[in-house]
């Protein structure tokens, strides 16, 4: 059975660990930038990272009728977060087996807030945006910070030439 969520979070987090590398090189391995804000009330880049894959996880695992497992690490470093992103789709490719249900009722908090939703809603109105939110900021601070990136980074459609600009 083919699970389109489960295809389309591996495949972003696939993107997800190619942006972390372009990061770590740029910034020759110093793991300052994972401490990184785009703002000062906002979580860092390796916080970011984690939440992205962590909503990953909270998606799916109630879908397909399994627990929510976190491969989070107490230590915040490249190494971790690479790990924690390489777990996570391994353990999402076994869900694939799986009979996963897009109508079971999926219950998760939203900060403070309770959350109840239909799976299919729960992806499309909860999972999904926070997912692409973490991402986005992810690549934000990198940008920030002068990590030559592109959209194609982020989407991994866009093509530019080295050097490209629209200024």
């Amino acid at each position: 059975m083919t699970n389109s969520h489960l295809d389309l979070f591996c495949s972003r987090l696939y993107l997800l660990s190619k942006l972390l590398n372009k990061i770590q090189a740029h910034v020759q391995g110093d793991e300052q930038i994972l401490f990184e804000r785009l703002a000062p009330d906002m979580f860092p880049l390796g916080t970011q990272v984690e939440i992205a894959v962590s909503f990953t996880l909270r998606a799916s695992c109630p879908i397909a009728g399994a627990d929510t497992v976190s491969f989070k690490h107490e230590t915040l470093s490249f190494t971790h977060l690479q790990h924690q992103i390489s777990q996570t789709i391994a353990h999402l490719q076994t869900l694939d087996t799986l009979d996963n249900d897009l109508n079971t009722s999926i219950r998760d908090m939203a900060g403070p807030t309770p959350v109840v939703m239909v799976a299919q809603d729960f992806l499309s109105q909860f999972a999904y945006p926070n997912f692409y939110f973490h991402f986005a900021m992810v690549y934000a601070i990198a940008r920030m910070h002068g990590v030559p990136l592109s959209k194609g980074d982020f989407d991994d459609i866009h093509q530019y030439p080295p050097g490209f600009s629209f200024e």
